[in-house]
This record gives C-alpha cells, sequence and structure tokens, in this order.
C-alpha cells in the first residue's frame, strides 16, 4: 500500500468506483471528490501529492481547478484524465501546470505507469524540500552560533580590559570565574597558584558542596601542561584539571567538577576563548609583580 493519498476528481460516481477499484489493486490510497469544488475545500485542508481529474466537470472544471491547485499548493501534481482528447486539450493543461495528461478510453497500465511516475516526482520534490528547509535550518543556527560566539568574544574582552586595573589576584580572577559558572554551568570549581618563591601551590578559589582535597593530592601540577581528567577524587563524578599558562610559565591550575555526565569539554572552542582571556589577564598580572619585585630589588641596592 502506498501511503500517500491520491485525490480523484469525477463528478460521475461510477467512473471514480471504477478507477478507485483499480487504484486501490495496485496498491494507492485514493481519496474521492465529486467536484471541483469538494477538491478545492480538501485540497485546503491537506496536501495531495497527486491529484487525479476529470477535464470536463459542471461548476469549476478541469482545468479550472488545475489553476487554482496550482497557486494553492503547487506541490500538488496534476494528472487530467478527459474523453474530448484533443491536441489542443492536452495544450492547454500542460500550459496551465498539468504534470501530465491521460485520454480516455485508457489501459490499465497507461495510467499506472504515469501515476508511478507522478509519485516518484513529488517524492523527489518533497526530498528537495526537505533538504532545503534543513540547510536553511543550519544556516540559521550557525549564524545564530556565531552571533553568540561574537558577543561571547566582546564580554570576556571587556574583564579583560578591567584586569589591566586589578593588581591583586583574587579580584582579578573572580569575574573571569562568575562567567564560568554561569557559561558551563560546573557543580564545583578550584583554582590553584603556584608560590614561585616556594615552588608550592595554593588554593586561591574554592567552591561547591564537596570537600576539596589537600594540595599533596595532586601531585606535581607543574607537570600536567594540557587539560585532562581529574585523576583524584574531588567528589564529582566528572572533573577536569586544566592548567593555565604561558610557555613554560605556570600561571594557574583550574580543576572542575560536574555532577553526572555533562557536555562540557575542554576542547570547546567558547571554553579556549574564556581560558585564552584568563590566561591574558592573569600573565599580565604577573609581568606587573615581577617588575615591581625587580624595582623595589633595585631601589634597595641603590
Amino acid at each position: 500500500m502506498i501511503p500517500e493519498p491520491i485525490l480523484l476528481v469525477d463528478d460521475e460516481g461510477t467512473v471514480r468506483s471504477t478507477l478507485r477499484e483499480v487504484l486501490t489493486k495496485n496498491g494507492y490510497t485514493v481519496e474521492e471528490a465529486d467536484s471541483g469544488e469538494t477538491a478545492l475545500a480538501m485540497v485546503a485542508k491537506k496536501h495531495y501529492p497527486v491529484i487525479l481529474t476529470d477535464l470536463k466537470m459542471p461548476g469549476i472544471s478541469g482545468l479550472e481547478l488545475l489553476s487554482s491547485i496550482c497557486e494553492k499548493d503547487p506541490a500538488s501534481l496534476c494528472v487530467i484524465i478527459t474523453g474530448f482528447a484533443t491536441m489542443d486539450a492536452a495544450i492547454a493543461a500542460l500550459k496551465k501546470g498539468a504534470y501530465d495528461f491521460i485520454k480516455k478510453p485508457f489501459q490499465t497500465l497507461e495510467l499506472q505507469v504515469v501515476l508511478d511516475r507522478a509519485m516518484e516526482h513529488a517524492r523527489l520534490m518533497k526530498k528537495v524540500e526537505n533538504y532545503q528547509a534543513d540547510l536553511e535550518s543550519r544556516v540559521m543556527t550557525r549564524t545564530w552560533e556565531l552571533h553568540a560566539f561574537h558577543e561571547e568574544v566582546l564580554r570576556l574582552n571587556a574583564l579583560l580590559l578591567a584586569a589591566q586595573n586589578e593588581i591583586e589576584l583574587e579580584p582579578l580572577v573572580k569575574p573571569f570565574l562568575d562567567h564560568l559558572r554561569t557559561r558551563f554551568n560546573p557543580d564545583g570549581w578550584a583554582l590553584l597558584v603556584p608560590d614561585a618563591a616556594s615552588d608550592s601551590w595554593s588554593y586561591l578559589v574554592r567552591a561547591g558542596e564537596s570537600a576539596w582535597p589537600e594540595i599533596s593530592a595532586w601531585g606535581d601540577l607543574s607537570a600536567i601542561h594540557e587539560a585532562q581528567e581529574c585523576t583524584v577524587d574531588t567528589g564529582y563524578s566528572e572533573g577536569f584539571m586544566v592548567p593555565l599558562s604561558h610557555g613554560d610559565t605556570k600561571l594557574a591550575m583550574l580543576i572542575l567538577g560536574f555532577d553526572g555526565r555533562s557536555s562540557f569539554y575542554p576542547s570547546d572552542r567558547s571554553f579556549l576563548l574564556w581560558k585564552r582571556q584568563m590566561e591574558s589577564a592573569l600573565l599580565g598580572l604577573h609581568r606587573a609583580l615581577a617588575l615591581a619585585r625587580r624595582l623595589s630589588g633595585s631601589a634597595e641596592k641603590a
């Protein structure tokens, strides 16, 4: 059984009955209209891929019905049947948009071939329509993603610009961590910073319901050069360790914890953008403090 229905339009009940029997035997689903007016009302409520209509009918004729259907539902393909088979009638129907033209009397096989071809054409048209709709949807989605990413770039640039006025570490990182929390929704997060003088690390920020492990549990944080899943039990079912650095200079270590499986991953381009801006802010403060120490040392020697 072919699931898409064919709309059969003819003012003679015996003709409709005969055609319906022929079509259903060949696997088609058939719906009927006894006039052009009825057919238009049905087309207004439902799409029919193929409409099989008599040419000569009282009221709205087959040609008038064809014109109206082409305006209301151009995706419907009309096949005209008539006993008044003249070349002029065939040309007029084709000019008005008929898919094909078949004359009475006709062979069952002839009708089946025409309808099979029309149904296949309608199927291909629907496939193209779906492809175009999918393509348009993808373009719209991609446009929205680019717009959202652009807005995120502007927000992070603003944070980086504001960070240039900070001379202490904790107020510098707070806006970046707030953005991280709202953007990626971790259930817990911590930021560890190195102490260059003692070659050790300490927690700068810890948040979340789980208790973070002692510093010694993390091992040699300086040996971690790229983001990785946590190898230490943090109390969260999923966790990531993300080093923040500039070349060989270790600036901080970010730990993120998630309850349950999350969609977060360190290779996400929005997170990479956040990471680069955070590193730039930390590097700026690192250099400023290093310069201040050098100036102080020079002043003491003088």
